[in-house]
């Protein structure tokens, strides 16, 4: 989620700036990549101390392997998270892109939300809302700080 929201604001606050969708795609892909790196090492530091909390309290401990790959799976999912609000600046002008990116990364964020309900016994309706709703609060300031960055600069 938190990757989904962040590369949807650099997406939506760069093309706000500048009509270039290559300008676009590139500072979305940069950001993607160090945002699924800080993920995954900040998963693993989590898991590692989580770990190291199992062992002295000699609770169940997961196997080292299972830390690194869920390491290795929180940067791929980061990764692929990514993609979502960059591929219409691919193959759509910027504005259309923009609406794109922001519809299409509602959608997946209201599923995860509704996922994430669903797991913890609650609304899965009122968690994907809230998904939603953190998605548009993101967006909608990269929007205007892109709008005003760009009244700034230009």
């Amino acid at each position: 989620m938190d990757g989904m929201i962040t590369i949807l604001g650099v997406v939506i606050g760069i093309s706000q700036v500048t009509s270039s969708t290559t300008l676009v795609v590139v500072s979305g892909l940069v950001a993607g990549v160090a945002n699924a790196f800080g993920n995954s090492i900040g998963f693993y530091a989590s898991e590692l101390a989580e770990r190291g909390e199992h062992i002295r309290e000699r609770a169940h401990v997961a196997p080292s392997t299972e830390v690194y790959m869920s390491t290795i799976n929180s940067f791929v999912s980061s990764l692929i998270a990514m993609l979502v609000p960059i591929l219409p600046f691919v193959f759509l002008p910027s504005m259309q892109a923009m609406t794109a990116a922001v519809s299409i990364a509602m959608v997946v964020l209201f599923a995860l939300g509704s996922y994430v309900g669903h797991l913890i016994g609650l609304s899965r309706f009122r968690f994907g809302l809230r998904y939603v709703m953190l998605g548009l609060i993101g967006s909608g300031l990269s929007y205007l700080i892109g709008n005003l960055l760009k009244s700034l600069l230009m």
